[in-house]
């Protein structure tokens, strides 16, 4: 699950859509169309898991009567329409759907958890409605999120348009005087945001689930995996396709023609190096199972007796390690694969490990005690664990780790550490996996920071090196996948730098190999 699926679409009457027949197919509900005085049944849909209709808290009275007292698709019935009748221009534009696709690793609760923190965040924060479903499909759950294109206003819906406020307070003016204007939903920043929280959320909520699997937003190219992106095939070619090949004839649909030749020369590349496999999934996951190898296969290989010949190639690879014979779970009596990795793997981990022990035995960067008194004397309210903490980290090692779970003050105790490290000479910085927690250690803990992704590009521009005088704090370091973390204790150890690590006890989980952090701590 290297990459996910976050794609946004316009509801517009300009291509022959509905919001609320959209509506109806989404919640799998029967649902009537005013201003076309008719009617849609998908009730006998059985794919819908769950589903929310989901105000602003800062929502209207009309609203807010409107839907009470109606079921869920009740309420998505009552306002489309209230949407449909509002819009009078033919090509109107209607509504923004979002099709986001899910963890398959996560459960069907934590998967819902994981999309209202989402919602909550990114959809209801920014005064939009949220209607949003899920579909449970086998193999592929995901989730409709439906939203407004105009805010809510007090005697129905406002403007598309909003004008662009500058840092004064007032209105942004062109040279001719004129006030600029901006959509008030629909903004390309708006949408990589939140399809960055939502990559950031992922991999939170995996974490949480005691996974080690993360996603990553980046392509193939992007990570130095040969594979090409095949092209996504929609609903409607899929059902196409699956009619003429029950009915014994074929079809030729450009798209469904671009894409089979794109699985073919994956399928090609894997048959000449079927190693490429192993790149694909430990891109992800530093363990895995015959089924993780499977279901990479499956993208590229339909052909059974190719699939099985190419799944016995890779999993009797030398580059392939057993860790654990398979075994029978007797609590359930289901049973449970045998673990594999790669040499790669083993040889990165260990490595990583290595130069964390030497980083351990050295010394150089000792804060004196005359400072530490300083900033404890600033900072009266710490307790006596966030001092010893602050202690720990401001010694003479050149790497140090801080353990504890969220709340417990590690940002207030980072914050005065910053203090003592920059009174002593040193040059602070940080960085994190998710793009909102580097945001927090700038802002609460006063440490200049960026995601890792960005320090990595840095590095390769030759941009923003570390020296003898950086301490580098990486936080949420429980997320951070083994790959990742090795490349940064390298990073720190040829520049001579000082690491410090710090995450939530709870993502110390006793879970598969290949948790960095723990495996540090």
């Amino acid at each position: 699950m290297a990459i996910t699926h976050f794609t946004p679409q316009l509801i517009s009457r300009g291509n022959g859509r509905s919001a609320v027949l959209s509506a109806a197919y989404r919640h799998c509900a029967k649902m009537s169309h005013e201003a076309e005085a008719r009617t849609v049944d998908y009730s006998n849909k059985k794919n819908l898991a769950h589903e929310e209709f989901l105000l602003p808290s800062d929502a209207p009275k009309w609203v807010r009567e409107m839907i009470a007292d109606r079921s869920v698709a009740g309420a998505a019935d009552a306002f489309w329409n209230k949407v449909e009748a509002f819009e009078k221009r033919n090509d109107a534009q209607l509504a923004k759907e979002f099709i986001v696709a899910l963890p398959v690793e996560l459960s069907r609760d934590q998967n819902i958890a994981l999309v209202r923190q989402f919602v909550s965040e990114q959809v209801l924060t920014r005064g939009q409605v949220a209607d949003w479903v899920f579909h449970n499909d086998p193999g592929n759950p995901h989730i409709h999120l439906m939203t407004t294109l105009r805010p809510l206003a007090q005697d129905g819906f406002g403007s598309k348009k909003v004008a662009v406020i500058g840092p004064d307070g007032n209105p942004v003016r062109t040279k001719t005087g004129k006030i600029q204007y901006k959509l008030w939903s629909g903004e390309k920043a708006e949408f990589l945001e939140q399809r960055q929280r939502w990559l950031d959320l992922q991999n939170h909520h995996l974490a949480m689930a005691g996974l080690e699997i993360r996603v990553d937003g980046r392509s193939y190219a992007e990570r130095g995996i040969d594979i090409e992106p095949t092209t996504h095939i929609g609903v409607a070619a899929k059902a196409l396709q699956r009619k003429a090949s029950d009915a014994g004839t074929r079809i030729d649909l450009e798209r469904l023609a671009l894409h089979e030749a794109q699985r073919e020369k994956n399928a090609a590349r894997i048959e000449h190096r079927p190693e490429l496999v192993f790149d694909i999934i430990t891109s992800e996951r530093s363990v895995f199972d015959q089924r993780d190898i499977a279901k990479v296969l499956h993208r590229y290989v339909d052909d059974p007796e190719r699939f099985q010949r190419l799944l016995t190639r890779i999993t009797e690879s030398p580059d392939c390690l057993k860790l654990t014979n398979e075994t029978i779970d007797f609590a359930t009596g289901a049973r449970v694969p045998a673990r594999l990795t790669t040499r790669g793997m083993i040889r990165l981990e260990a490595e990583m490990i290595s130069r964390a022990n030497r980083l351990s035995g050295r010394d150089g960067f000792a804060v004196a005690a005359k400072v530490l008194e300083t900033v404890f004397a600033r900072h009266s309210r710490l307790s006596e664990e966030q001092r010893t903490a602050i202690a720990h980290v401001a010694g003479s090692e050149r790497i140090a780790t801080v353990v504890g779970r969220a709340g417990a003050g590690k940002t207030t105790m980072m914050k005065a550490a910053r203090e003592a490290w920059e009174l002593a000479g040193y040059n602070v910085v940080g960085g994190a996996l998710a793009g909102k927690a580097a945001e927090g250690l700038e802002k609460e803990a006063g440490i200049p920071s960026r995601t890792l992704a960005s320090w990595e590009l840095n590095w390769k521009q030759g941009r923003r090196r570390l020296d003898g005088k950086t301490i580098f704090v990486l936080d949420e370091a429980g997320m951070v996948s083994s790959r990742q973390m090795a490349t940064f204790v390298e990073a720190i150890t040829k520049a001579g730098a000082k690491l410090v690590l710090v995450g939530d006890a709870e993502q110390l989980q006793p879970i598969e190999a290949g948790a960095a952090f723990r495996a540090i701590v």
